[in-house]
């Protein structure tokens, strides 16, 4: 899935200093300020070249990084997290998200869970892209601290953190004041490979560890009214007004 990814071609200027950054499978956003920045989501182990390709192509380089902020604790997101903290730059999640962060509970889909689902073409390329790309690592963020909107507004971005639990139990959402923006992380997308359909959709329950919570979740973040939706997993999204769902994540085989 990321042999033809390039960064020019997967780098988008949401508003001066807002980047969006599409992965193969999954996102990042980058919201700079000078030299410095503040990192939304990390990907895979396995996207660190291109993590770093993302943010050399915008002039920067992620020793720079003033922080990165995690939407949930997530293998895809949280991937490279570890050995950004490493480098002596803080990570950030939701205080109830501090357990899946740090691997000390584990709110995240398992082959066990898909079942024989995983024998689909398209449920088992994306099962084994998340292998290849170390989703079965470990990626515990030990030093990882809960964020508060007094620290988010001194970083790059001065992000507002908007909690969408349902996904996971702290799973954040962040709006961009500047560009109107909303990192929605896996509360709501655009894609994913298992999907069949593109538009602003939900992943399929099994994908979520409360998804009777994802719908309220949702419906909040319609409410701030963003003109650009930047989500984990899908292409970003440019909307005046709320968009009806083109799937609740109940197609085949998850219907």
């Amino acid at each position: 899935m990321s042999s033809h990814w390039s960064a020019k071609d997967n780098v988008h200027e949401v508003a001066e200093d807002v980047y969006f950054v599409e992965g193969p499978a999954v996102n990042w956003t980058v919201l700079r300020r000078g030299k410095e920045f503040t990192l939304i989501d990390t990907g895979y182990p396995g996207n660190w070249p291109l993590l770093n390709a993302s943010v050399n192509y915008l002039g920067l380089a992620l020793e720079n990084a003033a922080a990165v902020l995690l939407t949930h604790g997530h293998s895809d997101h949280i991937g490279n997290a570890p050995r950004i903290s490493a480098m002596g730059i803080p990570v950030f999640a939701s205080q109830a998200e501090l357990p899946n962060v740090r691997r000390e509970v584990l709110e995240q889909v398992t082959v066990k869970d898909l079942g024989l689902r995983v024998l689909r073409p398209r449920i088992g390329a994306w099962a084994a892209h998340a292998v290849r790309a170390g989703g079965l690592s470990d990626v515990a963020v030990a030093g990882v601290a809960a964020m508060n909107q007094g620290t988010l507004d001194m970083f790059p971005g001065s992000p507002r953190m908007i909690e969408s639990f349902g996904h996971t139990s702290g799973h954040a959402s962040f709006l961009i004041p500047a560009a109107n923006a909303l990192v929605t992380g896996d509360a709501l997308v655009t894609g994913h490979p298992v999907s069949p359909v593109r538009g602003p959709q939900l992943l399929p329950a099994v994908f979520h560890h409360r998804p009777a919570e994802v719908p309220a979740s949702v419906e909040l973040l319609w409410k701030l009214n963003a003109d650009v939706i930047l989500p984990g997993h899908g292409s970003m999204m440019r909307t005046a007004s709320r968009l009806d769902l083109v799937s609740e994540g109940n197609y085949p085989p998850f219907g």
